[in-house]
């Protein structure tokens, strides 16, 4: 029995010049620790690397995290406003999306 397929919707190419999205607080731990950790146990691959920032982030205090999650709302700030201008080039109003659906 063959299975029938429907239409592809075709994915939106992404704009070279839309501005990167807001890194988060943990991305910024992972950053800082992956070397330091690598040199600890160097016979972790890159999974188990992850998987160790992952156990060690979530068993942190929230007031260590505090230098994270700073950096990454100071990220997300610079991306809302570089995306508030991009939207303003491209003649879009910021935050929405387009929901037009084409009939079938």
């Amino acid at each position: 029995m063959a299975k029938t397929k429907g239409k592809k919707e075709k994915k939106e190419k992404k704009d070279k010049d839309a501005p990167k999205r807001a890194i988060s607080a943990f991305f910024y731990y992972q950053k800082e620790r992956r070397d330091s950790l690598k040199k600890e146990q160097p016979n972790l691959d890159n999974k188990a690397l992850i998987s160790k920032m992952s156990e060690e982030w979530n068993k942190m205090k929230d007031a260590d995290k505090t230098k994270y999650n700073n950096l990454a709302a100071k990220d997300k700030e610079r991306y809302e406003k570089e995306k508030k201008a991009w939207d303003a080039k491209k003649g879009k109003k910021s935050g929405t999306k387009s929901t037009t659906k084409k009939d079938d």
